[in-house]
């Protein structure tokens, strides 16, 4: 936010617009996580509404995934680099592999780092990076 910030007004409301239109009303839910995003999008009108785990699960990745293709830009470029990922859990697995497998998000590179003797066959990132291999 603050890089952002910090490139003037003109690119902030650039921003705040493409975020707002890609997510509308449901940029609660990425403000509820991650506050600092309301320096650049303000103040949510309105609560997330209430779901049930998995449904809000499933919410969350959809609207990070709108979240992460608005703010991709050629010219603003992301790179999301991770280490350890030996110690990433599940839902956070599936949330990487859902941004890296993501056709319609462009100018996205995201770099992970893990140490492959703490792994196993059974460990929740072999399967995920055996799923993402066959893709």
């Amino acid at each position: 936010t603050n890089s952002i910030i910090q490139q003037g007004p003109h690119i902030c409301l650039e921003v705040k617009e493409s975020i707002i239109n890609a997510i509308n009303v449901d940029v609660g839910v990425l403000t509820t996580v991650f506050p600092c995003l309301c320096k650049i999008v303000g103040k949510p009108t309105c609560n997330p509404t209430e779901l049930g785990s998995i449904a809000a699960q499933n919410r969350f990745k959809f609207i990070f995934q709108l979240f992460v293709r608005a703010i991709t830009t050629l010219f603003c470029p992301i790179i999301l680099f991770l280490d350890d990922l030996h110690w990433a859990d599940k839902l956070s697995l599936q949330l990487i592999s859902a941004l890296v497998t993501d056709m319609e998000t462009n100018n996205f590179l995201f770099i992970g780092s893990y140490r492959d003797n703490e792994i196993g066959s059974s460990h929740p990132l072999t399967a995920c990076l055996d799923e993402l291999k066959r893709r």
